[in-house]
């Protein structure tokens, strides 16, 4: 636990230690073909594992905060809007530290938030974000316009409760 801490401290606001490590298990578990050889080669085998884990960690969570500055947009309204509103500007040109820290703060919970969600509501929430139209929704997922009309209304109600109730909870 304390290799991950100290190797993954940039995804401890996205994930507890105890989770990274409940990954590397899981990984250590999946592995074929490994050979108990002593306890130096194990445990270099098991450092391995744990930075392959923390790197896709990383990049998924840095995959999700690229896309999430668009759909955070989505959480600042009642009802479901077009792709291309834009949340409120703040009336200040500069922004200062309160600021930033704010919305990074913003940002890692959409990515929270989006990360909750199920894959099928994830897709048409970024689509949404994105401006992919209706009918190109339709056709990904094969199904009607009007049936991803109405499961893209449902995604974004999920994500905005995702939000609030993540917002809610305050930091971990």
């Amino acid at each position: 636990m304390a290799f991950l801490a100290r190797h993954g401290s940039g995804l401890l606001r996205f994930e507890s230690a105890e989770d990274l490590v409940q990954g590397v298990h899981a990984r250590a578990l999946e592995a074929d073909g490994f050979r108990y050889e002593g306890e130096r080669p194990f445990l270099s085998w098991l450092y391995t594992l744990a930075r392959r884990h923390i790197a896709d960690r990383h990049a998924h969570w840095s995959a999700l905060k690229r896309g999430s500055g668009r759909v955070l947009r989505l959480t600042f309204s009642d009802a479901p809007r077009s792709h291309t509103s834009a949340m409120p500007q703040p009336a200040a040109a500069l922004a200062g530290p309160s600021t930033f820290a704010a919305n990074r703060e913003a940002l890692v919970l959409a990515a929270k938030s989006l990360d909750a969600l199920p894959d099928r509501d994830r897709d048409l929430v970024r689509w949404m974000s994105e401006g992919v139209p209706l009918d190109q929704q339709a056709e990904r997922l094969t199904c009607s316009y009007a049936a991803v009309q109405r499961a893209s209304l449902r995604a974004v109600e999920r994500f905005r409760k995702a939000y609030s109730v993540l917002a809610a909870s305050g930091p971990d």
